[in-house]
């Protein structure tokens, strides 16, 4: 049975590939996100349609530290702080359209 919600949320581990001298260390966050209808998904294949996007799905982050490790409450503003990093841009908006798009094995 499918369960038809006004408004679906659901969270996932965002994985962020953090650039290194010589590479990449994978660094992670987890992110509550909110289901919205395609119509109202937007253009997720331009910068500012990306921005736009996140700022629409995106409904909390934890498991965030800044330099000290002292950890950084959520607010609109450390979101878009955050969806302005390319690489955490690009890792939350993988995340989402990962988890929205999953079909089962064999479909």
């Amino acid at each position: 049975m499918f369960k038809v919600t006004e408004d679906r949320r659901f969270t996932h581990d965002v994985k962020v590939m953090v650039p290194t001298d010589g590479g990449h260390s994978e660094e992670s966050f987890k992110a509550e996100f909110r289901v919205v209808d395609i119509d109202n998904l937007g253009d997720t294949a331009s910068l500012e349609g990306q921005q736009e996007t996140l700022r629409r799905v995106v409904v909390s982050m934890s498991e965030l530290v800044d330099d000290e490790k002292n950890e950084m409450p959520y607010s609109d503003e450390l979101r878009d702080r955050l969806i302005r990093v390319p690489y955490v841009r690009s890792a939350l908006l993988q995340t989402y359209l990962r988890a929205i798009t999953k079909t089962r094995a064999g479909n």
